[in-house]
C-alpha cells in the first residue's frame, strides 16, 4: 500500500508524529511513496511566525489566550512533561530519502485551496491514501487525488466537540471521555466521513488529555489501515453537530480551568499525606453472591472486608473437590505490593485466608482455571514484563512457573477462552508507548496450547480502542445462550470506575464484534467509588467495589 504524507518542515514535527511514520515504516506491507510540502515562500505562507502573531491580535480574546498558554506551559513543564518515544533522529533521516514534491495553495481565510493541476501532480505517485500533517483546511481536487482520499486526525469526539484545545473542552463540559477523531476529508470542516473512533478517560489535566490523545492516534489510524487493507474500508458521514464551534478559552474559563487543576494536585497531596497516617483509599473489598450476577441485587450483598492495612481486589472463583475458594488479589497499602491470597467461601464470605502465590513483583489479577485435569493460573506479572502461567502442584498454596510469553512486554488482565471449536483464545492490554495507559485497548491473541508455543495476532488487534470498555474485567461466561465478556469502564479519569456486560457476537483471526448490554455503576453501597471485577461460576458469582477511603 502506498501512502503519501502532507508534511511540515521535518524540525517542526512532533513526536506522536514521528511515532506514526515510524510505525508505518516498520510494516512491510506498507511504502511511504511521497512527502507533499507547502512550496509558497515566507512572504506567501501565512504560517509564519509574524502572520500567525498578528492573526493572533486580530482574533480577540487575548488575555485568555495568554493566560492559557501561560497555564499549559506551567503545566507542561513542572507536572506532564512529555515523553520522546521514537529516536527522532533516525525517522527523519528515513524521512529524508523519500520524494518530495511542493504544492503552492491560495489561501483564502482559513483555507488552502488546490488547483486541478495539483491533484494530477499527487496522482502521478497512485497513492492509495494521504495523511495530513500539513495545511489548513483543504479544498480542491487534491481531495480525491489518493484512492481513498486524504485522512486526518481531530483529536475530539467530532459528533460533541468541533474546535480545540485538544483535550480541553472536555474537562470543562465534563465528558466523562476525550475522543479521536479518524477522518476521510471531504469539503466540510471537521465533518468528513467518519473512518473509526477512539476514546480515552478525560482526566483533570488538559496536558495530559492532550500528550495521550496525540501518542496515541497511531492505534487508531494502523487498525484502520489493516481494515483497508482487507477490504473492510468502510466510512460514514458525520452525524449532526449540536454544540458551538469551541475555540481558545477566555480568561474567565482559563482561570476556571487552572483553579480546578490546582485543587486536584492540592487534594492529593492531602490525600498522600492522610494515607500515611493509615487512611485507605480505594479500598476494594469483596461481595460474594448467589445465583447469576447478571439478575442479581447488587445491595442486598455484604462485604467481605479486608484486614487493616490492605485491601481485596480482582477475584476469582474455583470448586475444588466440592467446595468453592476465592482467589484474589492481596495488596498491603504498607509495601504498595500484592499477593495472591485465597480464601475458602462459606456462607457467601471468605474464611481461611491463607497465601496462594507470592512472587518478587506485584501480583494480581489471578486468572485461574481448569483444562484436561490439570488446574492452572495466569494471574497479572507486570513487574516481570511478560505473561506468566502457572500450573498447580499442591492446591491451592504451591505454583509452577509452566510457560510464558510476551517477554519485555508490560501487558495487563490477561484472559483465556476456549470456544466452542476447540480454538484457544488470549484477550488482554499492552502498554504501548505511553506506558501509564493500560485502559484503553484491548488485544486478542490465538494460541496453539497453554504452552505458548504459537501466538497469533487478531489481525484488526487493537480490537477495541475505548477506554470505557476495553480493558477485561474476568472471566467470560454464559448466560442465557450468550456468551459474556466482563470489561473495566475507566472513564471519568478513574480506574475501575464501572463494569461492563459485553455480549460477544463474532470471534474470529478476521473480525471480533461485541455488544455492549449493561454498566453497573458504583451505586450500590454508600461510600463506594468504584466496581471493576466480577466472576461468575455455577450458582456463585463474586465481584469487587472500591470504598472511597476506609480508616
Amino acid at each position: 500500500m502506498k501512502i503519501g504524507i502532507l508534511i511540515r518542515e521535518f524540525n517542526q514535527l512532533e513526536n506522536w508524529e514521528l511515532k506514526i511514520f515510524d510505525e508505518i515504516q516498520k510494516d512491510p506491507s506498507l511504502e511511504i511513496a511521497l512527502l507533499i510540502k507547502d512550496g509558497r515562500t515566507q512572504s506567501e505562507n501565512p504560517n509564519t511566525r509574524p502572520k500567525r502573531f498578528i492573526r493572533f491580535l486580530k482574533s480577540g480574546n487575548v488575555s485568555g489566550k495568554l493566560l492559557f498558554k501561560i497555564i499549559t506551559i506551567i503545566e507542561s513543564k513542572l507536572f506532564y512533561k512529555h515523553k520522546q518515544t521514537v529516536n527522532r533522529n533516525d525517522v527523519i533521516q528515513r524521512l529524508s530519502k523519500i520524494p518530495v514534491i511542493e504544492l503552492k495553495p491560495t489561501r483564502k481565510g482559513f483555507l488552502d485551496i488546490f488547483t486541478k493541476e495539483d491533484a494530477e501532480k499527487v496522482g502521478q505517485y497512485n497513492l492509495d491514501i494521504i495523511l495530513r500533517h500539513q495545511f489548513h483546511i483543504i479544498r480542491g481536487d487534491i481531495l480525491t487525488a489518493a484512492k481513498y482520499g486524504i485522512w486526518s486526525f481531530h483529536h475530539a469526539d467530532n459528533s460533541i466537540n468541533r474546535g480545540s484545545p485538544a483535550g480541553f473542552w472536555e474537562i470543562v463540559n465534563k465528558n466523562p471521555l476525550v475522543g479521536v477523531t479518524l477522518q476521510q476529508l471531504t469539503p466540510e470542516l471537521d465533518g468528513g466521513l467518519v473512518i473509526d473512533k477512539a476514546f480515552y478517560s478525560c482526566f483533570w489535566s488538559h496536558i495530559k488529555n492532550n500528550q495521550l490523545i496525540l501518542e496515541k492516534s497511531y492505534s487508531l489510524l494502523m487498525k484502520n489501515i489493516k481494515k483497508l487493507q482487507q477490504g473492510k474500508y468502510e466510512p460514514v458521514k458525520s452525524k449532526v453537530y449540536y454544540n458551538r464551534l469551541y475555540k481558545s478559552p477566555g480568561l474567565f474559563t482559563a482561570l476556571k480551568y487552572a483553579a480546578g487543576f490546582y485543587y486536584n494536585l492540592l487534594k492529593r497531596a492531602c490525600m498522600a499525606i492522610t494515607a500515611r497516617l493509615g487512611v485507605r483509599y480505594d479500598c476494594w473489598t469483596l461481595f460474594i453472591g448467589s445465583g447469576n450476577f447478571y439478575e442479581s441485587v447488587l445491595y442486598r450483598l455484604s462485604p467481605s472486608e479486608p484486614p487493616a492495612n490492605s485491601f481485596w481486589a480482582d477475584p476469582f472463583l474455583f470448586n475444588y473437590k466440592g467446595e468453592d475458594y476465592v482467589f484474589f488479589e492481596d495488596y498491603s497499602y504498607k509495601t504498595g505490593k500484592a499477593k495472591i491470597s485465597c480464601g475458602k467461601v462459606v456462607n457467601n464470605k471468605v474464611t481461611e485466608v491463607r497465601e496462594a502465590l507470592k512472587l518478587s513483583c506485584h501480583v494480581s489479577f489471578p486468572f485461574i482455571f481448569e483444562e484436561d485435569g490439570q488446574i492452572y493460573m495466569m494471574p497479572e506479572t507486570g513487574g516481570n514484563k511478560r505473561l506468566e502461567i502457572y500450573r498447580c502442584v499442591e492446591f491451592p498454596g504451591k505454583w509452577e512457573l509452566y510457560s510464558t510469553a510476551f517477554e519485555g512486554e508490560l501487558l495487563t488482565d490477561a484472559v483465556y477462552y476456549k470456544d466452542d471449536n476447540g480454538a484457544r483464545w488470549l484477550f488482554l492490554s499492552k502498554a504501548v508507548g505511553i506506558e501509564d495507559d493500560l485502559c484503553s485497548e484491548l488485544e486478542i491473541y490465538q494460541i496453539d496450547s497453554l504452552k505458548l508455543n504459537k501466538i497469533t495476532p487478531h489481525k484488526l488487534n487493537p480490537v477495541i480502542i475505548d477506554a470505557s470498555r476495553a480493558r477485561n474485567a474476568g472471566a467470560f461466561f454464559n448466560y442465557d445462550s450468550m456468551l459474556i465478556r466482563p470489561s473495566q469502564n475507566n472513564s471519568r479519569g478513574k480506574y475501575g470506575y464501572a463494569l461492563n456486560l459485553n455480549r460477544v457476537d463474532i470471534l474470529t483471526l478476521e473480525d471480533y464484534r461485541e455488544t455492549p448490554l449493561v454498566t453497573v455503576e458504583p451505586n450500590f453501597k454508600k461510600g463506594l467509588s468504584g466496581i471493576h471485577h466480577m466472576h461468575q461460576i455455577s450458582g456463585k458469582f463474586v465481584c469487587d467495589a472500591a470504598y472511597k477511603y476506609k480508616m
